[in-house]
């Protein structure tokens, strides 16, 4: 696996779920897990949190892409009652609920300082912005795609290049950071780095599989490999 490549960095694309916004048990399959407890003997490992780990992983593409759909025909605020009972079992906070990693706002902070910053994320945009909002963070990203932006999302490369496009930088210098293999596939076929963060779904060799060039506990290391100051 290459080293990262600070030198072609000019911008850092986040995900949010799992990498700038903590999941709540979302580590351990949800609240969905816990309700699988007594069939255990009849899953694959007979462990519950393993397995829904793994579904919500395998399902994130899919997924994306009915949301998407649904954004689409004007069907998202009719189903936002069932998507928010979908993100709770899950483990995702819902609009109510959004709250940051540790850290998170504060590497956000100092990385704004040396790298044009952008947001690439599947959630809609009225969550993404009250987030973004919320954590005071909104004014230092110059571009944010979600999935009511595109209709071809992650893993397609297009969301990489559309989001580099609007801070006026090639895809090839962006640095992708994302908890999800599908957020390193997409930043590999755009011809970007991505690093990979173990505070969402996926496991350490998930990340590399899909193509991680290095593997971080959280965005909060970020600051330590990127920026010249740091101690």
């Amino acid at each position: 696996m290459p080293d990262l490549d600070r030198t072609r960095i000019d911008a850092i694309l986040f995900d949010l779920d799992g990498t700038l916004l903590a999941l709540r048990g979302g580590q351990k399959g949800g609240a969905l897990a816990a309700r699988l407890r007594p069939l255990a003997p009849l899953l694959p490992g007979r462990n519950p949190e393993q397995f829904m780990r793994r579904i919500w992983v395998l399902s994130e593409t899919p997924t994306n892409y009915v949301l998407a759909m649904l954004d689409r025909v004007g069907l998202d605020t009719w189903l936002r009652p069932l998507a928010d009972r979908a993100r709770r079992a899950k483990g995702i906070g819902t609009l109510e609920t959004l709250a940051p990693i540790e850290g998170a706002v504060e590497t956000v902070q100092r990385l704004a300082q040396q790298y044009a910053l952008g947001v690439l994320t599947n959630r809609a945009r009225r969550e993404t912005y009250a987030f973004l909002e919320q954590t005071g963070l909104r004014p230092l990203f110059g571009a944010i795609t979600t999935r009511q932006d595109l209709w071809r999302f992650k893993p397609h490369p297009q969301a990489v290049r559309r989001t580099a496009r609007l801070l006026g930088v090639a895809p090839e210098r962006v640095l992708m950071v994302g908890d999800m293999p599908v957020d390193m596939e997409t930043a590999r076929r755009a011809g970007a780095q991505a690093v990979g963060v173990l505070t969402g779904f996926a496991t350490e060799a998930e990340l590399r599989a899909a193509g991680a060039t290095i593997i971080l506990p959280s965005v909060r290391e970020l600051p330590a490999i990127l920026l010249e100051s740091a101690p």
